[in-house]
């Protein structure tokens, strides 16, 4: 699927800054060496970095860019907070329109030659170019130029953007090699070579639709910049796998990593545990929830019911329809996934079980006219039951039966009715690293009350601004409440018994297992 593009309802400081970032060197506790392999049910990738935009692609692109910031490989919100790499430090001019990195000495391609800043302005020039159709380009809108000055690196906008230095974490940026083409993607790989990456690991081979190979790009030495764990000797993907054959071929140890089809959930949970062992599920940085209606009709300038329905509705019930371990109870804006999101479960501003009392205290003399409708995408089998306990659960917040109208829209039923207050089963996921996108530019999640703070956090740099956004999630939820989160999507993930459990970090912002990371027994 693409990476973190929003698809609708259907899925649905200025001055001068200096920045620097403490680094500490891998514990080496992990064992090191092997090849992990893994088996995919599907078409493979592509891995040219100013083309590939989907998640399997950005998962093999964490473990051999190399960008002037980055994700360190931790867990939850450490994950999601971005650090220097390649670049030892930024300025930004007092207009904001300005970037000037300082790019280290000490990187290098997988074919020997050094990074430099050069090596970042091509990385635009493939972006930009209208040849290559780089999903990238979208992202450079607001880019004037870019140019190297010896060891700088240097970025004009047309206008200040606080979200900009999160764009420059995504691999489409990464420092790029010269020798690939300017116009041409690059798909067939046969050695370290045919395409020079400059992180960790470096791709070996790439069959289409066969096999992708990693190996340690053997030019890459610890050092400032460069203190990510590499335990693996490698690790090779074979695509097209038979999903049933690949996922048996894993149980018994043949695969590291494979398929888990939705039938054998269940029972691979009751053998191995969840996230114990061989079976593990992590949320994505997408977000399930009901939408309410904050522009007209009884949710519009009434927080108190939008706060009441956020406790009435039972969100361990609506993420159970889902089937077993696709999702957990969420219920504020930003997903685990997105940087700046508080992952801590002591942080949820509502529970996931109703609290009915509550609810109704906070209702009392706020239901205005006391009819609502339900609106919910057609198609399914689980949209309409979601729909049928947001409709159980107005009524006992305590709306008549009579009042609450169901409807489906959508395809063959026709768009959304012109009188709505709540729309059940819809979602979606981040369009990039910057959780502003989120609390900016949802549907239906504008909070009038939090506008003078959204904009105050959208004028901010760095982990600054991710830290603001984060606190302000908090905050719009708890006390205005736009919206009524429901639920993550989990990935659920099968291993053989030769992966080291204690190697298997979860990176929030790719929304996958760190390969550096990653040890075998």
């Amino acid at each position: 699927m693409p990476k973190r593009l929003w698809s609708g309802l259907a899925m649905l400081a200025l001055g001068a800054t200096l920045v620097a970032t403490a680094e500490a060197m891998p514990s080496g506790a992990a064992k090191q060496g092997g090849v992990f392999r893994v088996a995919i049910a599907g078409a493979s990738v592509a891995i040219d970095p100013q083309v590939s935009y989907v998640t399997t692609g950005w998962w093999l692109e964490y473990a051999t860019a190399a960008k002037l910031l980055n994700y360190p490989d931790k867990r939850g919100q450490a994950g999601g907070l971005f650090r220097l790499e390649v670049a030892s430090g930024y300025r930004i001019s007092r207009d904001g329109k300005t970037y000037t990195f300082t790019i280290r000495k000490g990187f290098r391609f997988s074919d020997g030659s050094p990074v430099t800043a050069r090596n970042f302005v091509y990385a635009f020039e493939r972006a930009r170019n209208a040849e290559l159709q780089s999903p990238a380009a979208e992202f450079t809108g607001d880019v004037a130029g870019v140019s190297a000055r010896g060891d700088k690196f240097v970025i004009h906008l047309m206008k200040p953007d606080g979200g900009f230095l999160a764009k420059l974490t995504m691999p489409l940026f990464q420092a790029t090699s010269t020798k690939v083409p300017l116009t041409k993607e690059v798909s067939g790989v046969n050695g370290i070579a045919d395409l020079p990456t400059a992180g960790p690991y470096a791709f070996a081979l790439n069959r289409v639709n066969q096999q992708t190979r990693l190996v340690r790009n053997p030019y890459w030495k610890p050092g400032p910049g460069r203190r990510r764990p590499r335990n693996l000797t490698g690790l090779s993907i074979m695509w097209n796998a038979d999903q049933q054959a690949a996922y048996l071929q894993t149980l018994n140890n043949q695969y590291d990593e494979g398929p888990l089809p939705a039938a054998n959930v269940e029972e691979v949970a009751q053998r191995f545990g969840v996230n114990r062992t061989r079976f593990w599920t992590e949320p994505s940085a997408c977000l399930g929830y009901v939408a309410l209606n904050n522009a007209e009709g009884i949710f519009a300038r009434n927080p108190a019911l939008r706060k009441a329905v956020n406790w009435a509705l039972d969100r361990t019930d609506y993420t159970a329809l889902a089937g077993p371990y696709a999702g957990q109870p969420w219920t504020h804006i930003l997903p685990p996934g997105v940087p700046g999101s508080v992952t801590v479960k002591t942080r949820q501003p509502y529970s996931a079980r109703s609290n009915i009392a509550k609810a109704r205290k906070l209702a009392a003399g706020h239901f205005r006219t006391g009819k609502v409708v339900v609106a919910y995408p057609a198609g399914g089998d689980t949209r309409p039951l979601q729909a049928g306990l947001v409709r159980r659960d107005l009524i006992r917040l305590g709306f008549k039966a009579e009042n609450i109208t169901t409807v489906a829209f959508g395809a063959g039923v026709g768009g959304l009715p012109a009188r709505w207050d709540l729309l059940s089963g819809v979602g979606g996921c981040g369009s990039d690293s910057d959780p502003g996108d989120f609390l900016q530019s949802l549907p239906y999640f504008g909070s009038v009350e939090y506008q003078k703070q959204i904009a105050a956090a959208a004028k901010l740099y760095g982990n600054a601004r991710l830290r603001a956004f984060g606190r302000l999630d908090l905050a719009m939820m708890r006390n205005s409440a736009p919206v009524a989160p429901m639920r993550t999507y989990n990935n659920r993930f099968l291993f053989s018994d030769r992966v080291d459990p204690q190697s298997l970090v979860f990176q929030p912002v790719y929304a996958d297992w760190s390969i550096p990371a990653l040890a075998l027994k």
